[in-house]
């Protein structure tokens, strides 16, 4: 899945960021905003400026829950309302589902707690088969090669 960044502006954290992430491709993102740009991509925030396309088609307040069915998002913070007991709150648990979903972009923020370094390696394995099995990865975990975005 192909996700395109045209000159995205998001308060005073982002300006015209620019970008393309073609399929099978990892790509981390370094910076101050790092959340905020997930945030968006996945629709749950609206952009003040440009646009974000997804294969092509534009990533709106109205289509993003049509464009989120194909993605798999891990968010940083992760609350679970009460009487909720089948939900994983590990956050390497956490990625090991997106990545089993079978979703075809997957959106990973960074834990708030620190991983300790067994669980990196985990999390950055999770990531690799994801892209070797033609996924798109974009996330705030260290990347895992010299692609990555700096806001």
């Amino acid at each position: 899945m192909m996700l395109e960044l045209h000159n995205v502006t998001i308060g005073e954290l982002i300006k015209e960021l620019s970008v393309t992430i073609d399929d099978g491709q990892i790509v981390g993102i370094q910076g101050r905003g790092k959340t905020t740009l997930l945030r968006a991509v996945v629709g749950l925030i609206p952009i003040d400026g440009g646009h974000i396309c997804i294969d092509g088609e534009v990533l709106t307040p109205e289509s993003a829950p049509y464009f989120r069915r194909y993605m798999a998002y891990v968010p940083q913070h992760l609350s679970v309302p009460d009487g909720y007991h089948d939900v994983p709150t590990d956050y390497v648990e956490l990625v090991r589902r997106a990545v089993q979903s079978d979703k075809h972009l997957l959106v990973v923020d960074e834990p708030s707690e620190p991983l300790s370094d067994v669980a990196q390696l985990a999390v950055g394995r999770l990531l690799v088969d994801a892209v070797q099995q033609g996924r798109t990865v974009l996330t705030v975990m260290n990347p895992l090669n010299d692609n990555y975005i700096q806001l």
